[in-house]
């Protein structure tokens, strides 16, 4: 996966954006990057982790591994969830979610992750599209 910093445009797979639609990045990390930690509320990981099995965009073939360092050793390979019943393999699809300018906001499933495990803080605007379940169409 390739770093992009929060809130720059929007790269990764272009044409899978509608022309005219602003989309930006958001969690894209990658080791020997800085990022902002901190706490996030627990409804966000909640509702995060359901779009993560629920509203998957731009689905890859395979799974990136996260890079990021992990004390005590390496993560399962691909990194996952559990959402209800089900485990939910991260690092092969994208979460997009519409902030309050209609814009995109597209992350990698992955930031689940890096919020939980990393102490990620995404931007306040990703955490509220994420809490009001707006997500972007159309789904690829």
């Amino acid at each position: 996966m390739t770093h992009y910093a929060d809130f720059s445009p929007y790269a990764y797979t272009t044409g899978s954006v509608p022309d005219g639609t602003p989309a930006v990045n958001i969690g894209w990390l990658e080791p020997d990057e800085e990022f902002p930690r901190g706490a996030v509320p627990e409804e966000f990981v909640r509702t995060l982790a359901l779009l993560c099995r629920d509203d998957r965009h731009m689905v890859m073939r395979g799974w990136h591994r996260c890079r990021l360092p992990h004390p005590g050793g390496e993560i399962p390979y691909p990194a996952a969830i559990h959402v209800g019943q089900d485990r939910v393999s991260l690092g092969s699809a994208e979460v997009r979610v519409v902030g309050r300018d209609g814009g995109w906001l597209v992350a990698p499933n992955l930031v689940h992750h890096y919020i939980t495990a990393h102490s990620y803080l995404p931007p306040e605007e990703f955490i509220e599209a994420v809490m009001a379940r707006r997500t972007a169409l159309p789904r690829a």
